[in-house]
């Protein structure tokens, strides 16, 4: 505190009603009137009422004393004072309570997280709002949330902020500021309040006023699981993949547990170097599990922190590959005879052109360097080479040696899950078709021109890629990415499932698209801490599914009346480095007015008003009751005939009220 004054110092001229004060207690006791038999007894008291003046001496007393420190109290309440503070910002304050998983973190003193300190400085600041200043507050997690709108009113700002709660999910910056921005544009002496670790992505939004960036934080040990995946390759057991990393500045030792179907697989223990990773593989998985939970945790006795403890787990489903029967139609390709013959799961039938197409239906069929004449048989289809156009697209003729970008690899989407962990940028082609008309499907791999090199999409109700060169004119059999693709289409093919994710998993707060490949009228999902929805399909043959905020395996359970005709499960995970790397950061990029900007987290510089009305008011209030008590203590003191005779002669002689609070009839 470095001054006090008064915000409105002209009502302290009320304390000019001390005078009447003063004057009551000056004045003489009125006698009260009584008819005696005779005065001959009486004749000093007679002396006394012929001397009488109306004023006296002012004595101590101390009725006085209190009755005077309660109107004092009262115009100092009036005339509110305030002490200057040092406050984070005065104005119009748009506060953002960043709630994502880093703030979990429990570095703080007494094990408090981040998030309770963030909360703590958040309320210091309501309270040494000034009079004219309002606060908004923004909960930043995955979906940005107004607690408290413009509002002066420091009852509704404070619940607002300790009802707040952190998540286990990173933040969305990018909305929270736009948010923050829409409701500052035209706003005078705007502040903005950023109460974060630091964790912001770059390319962040321009906010109008004023940037002020408190930090909050001060480890950074944190261990994490950082990926899980579990493939299973052409004609071999189930692998599963994941990474350990260490953030932290000191080599950890962990326990790191997989369980398969909610029964302990396997728990191996690892040493990650400081600010490292390490890659896990097993390959030893039985073929006969869909869930999958991998865990990593400290042993008895190590001493090194953990601050974060929501992103030690992670969750993946697996579906074994293939995709039933499946008809090849070639000439003669030994490389797709050889990979589809060793497909786990798949009863492969070849056939030539010549010999047709055979009866029967097959859920996936691959037409090599052929396409029939007539209709495109059902199922889905691979097509590879196309030699003609038809109902799917136009051949409009060839291309020669196509070169891959090498930046990309050729690939338009790293995340989809058609060519994750397909490396391109070794192939070599000799030639391959050029593709028009094909607006139903999109490119996945692509020459430097952009010509289509492989499309996939959905057909009319089929899963259909198109490979638009031939096996024999490319390098791509001899490489490590040919298995891993086929590996991927089969999965991306696959019927039994309902769900269809980029990869493994999702990141909270990715809409799922659920489609039953059955007949069903409605579709339940159960979330990880076993709350239920329940998704009526009506005239859709697929439903969004949007509430996944929370980590963890989601089951999902398509149905028929009262009948479950579909079963599958999708996985949640957190899997984001900047919410790991919980070390705080001194500085943060914020895009402003002025363009770019750095803002450094500093002491708080501004000085803030924090008003003591209420204190004063309550001390009043407290020597009010002293007052009362004290008045009443010494009235009952008196004999009951005179108190009696007293009121009734009062009372005749209409004293007036304000005499009685003065004192005079005490």
């Amino acid at each position: 505190m470095s001054g006090l004054g008064f915000i409105t110092p002209a009502l302290l001229g009320l304390s000019a009603l001390a005078i009447p004060v003063f004057l009551l207690y000056m004045l003489r006791l009125r006698r009260t009137d009584m008819p005696i038999s005779s005065t001959f007894l009486w004749q000093q008291l007679i002396r006394d009422r012929e001397a009488n003046a109306p004023w006296q001496r002012l004595r101590p007393n101390l009725l006085m004393l209190l009755q005077l420190l309660i109107l004092a109290a009262l115009v100092l309440a009036l005339a509110r004072p305030f002490a200057e503070v040092n406050t984070l910002t005065t104005g119009r304050i748009v506060l953002l309570l960043d709630a994502s998983a880093s703030m979990t973190a429990t570095d703080m003193d007494g094990g408090q997280t981040r998030f309770e300190a963030a909360q703590k400085i958040a309320l210091d600041t309501v309270n040494k709002l000034g009079s004219d200043d309002t606060m908004t507050v923004i909960r930043v997690s995955e979906v940005p949330e107004v607690l408290a709108a413009a509002t002066r009113d420091r009852s509704v700002l404070k619940r607002a902020i300790r009802d707040a709660r952190p998540s286990t999910v990173s933040a969305d910056w990018q909305s929270a500021l736009t948010l923050a921005a829409a409701g500052g544009r035209g706003v005078d002496n705007l502040r903005v309040v950023v109460l974060s670790d630091g964790g912001l992505p770059p390319n962040l939004p321009e906010i109008p006023g004023k940037v002020i960036y408190e930090e909050v934080g001060r480890e950074d040990d944190n261990f994490a699981l950082t990926a899980l995946s579990v493939r299973a390759l052409p004609d071999d057991s189930p692998q599963l993949f994941a990474q350990i990393s260490n953030y932290g500045s000191s080599d950890v030792e962990v326990i790191f547990a997989v369980d398969l179907d909610d029964e302990l697989f396997n728990a191996l223990r690892y040493t990650v170097p400081a600010q490292s990773s390490i890659d896990v593989n097993m390959d030893d998985l039985p073929a006969n599990f869909t869930r999958v939970k991998a865990s990593i945790s400290r042993p008895t006795g190590s001493n090194v922190p953990d601050y974060v403890e929501s992103d030690n787990v992670g969750y993946a489903v697996f579906s074994p590959g293939g995709t039933g029967k499946a008809l090849l139609v070639t000439n003669g390709n030994r490389f797709l005879d050889q990979i589809y013959s060793l497909q786990s799961g798949i009863e492969l039938t070849t056939v030539t052109p010549d010999q047709g197409l055979p009866v029967g239906d097959y859920d996936l069929t691959i037409l090599d360097s052929w396409l029939p004449t007539g209709d495109l048989p059902k199922g889905d289809l691979l097509v590879i080479d196309p030699p003609t156009s038809s109902p799917l697209f136009d051949v409009t003729g060839e291309g020669a040696t196509p070169e891959i970008d090498a930046a990309s690899g050729g690939l338009t989407d790293s995340d989809n899950p058609i060519t994750r962990y397909v490396d391109f940028r070794t192939v070599n082609i000799r030639n391959f078709r050029t593709i028009a008309r094909a607006d139903w499907a999109k490119t996945i791999i692509q020459a430097a021109d952009g010509s289509p090199l492989l499309l996939a999409g959905e057909f009319e109700g089929q899963q259909v890629a198109v490979l638009t060169f031939a096996l024999q004119n490319s390098d791509l059999p001899l490489q490590l990415a040919w298995p891993i693709l086929v590996s991927n289409l089969s999965e991306w093919y696959r019927p039994q499932r309902a769900i269809s994710t980029a990869g493994d998993s999702l990141p909270p707060g990715s809409p799922i698209t659920i489609r039953p490949t059955v007949e069903a009228d409605a579709i339940e999902v159960e979330r990880p801490d076993g709350e239920k929805a329940t998704l009526e399909l009506k005239d859709s043959a697929q439903v969004i599914y949007a509430d996944t905020s929370e980590t963890g395996l989601y089951k999902v359970e398509v149905k028929l009346g009262d009948d479950v005709v579909q079963k599958d499960a999708f996985a949640i995970n957190l899997f984001d480095p900047t919410e790991s790397a919980i070390a705080p950061r001194e500085e943060l990029t914020i895009g402003t007015a002025q363009g770019e900007t750095r803002i450094t987290s500093t002491a708080p510089e501004e000085k803030g008003r924090r008003e003591l009305w209420m204190i004063i008011a309550s001390v009043g209030l407290l020597i009010l009751g002293i007052e009362w008590w004290y008045y009443h203590r010494n009235l009952s003191r008196k004999p009951k005939m005179l108190i009696g005779q007293s009121f009734r002669t009062n009372t005749k002689a209409a004293a007036p009220r304000w005499k009685i609070w003065a004192g005079r009839t005490r």
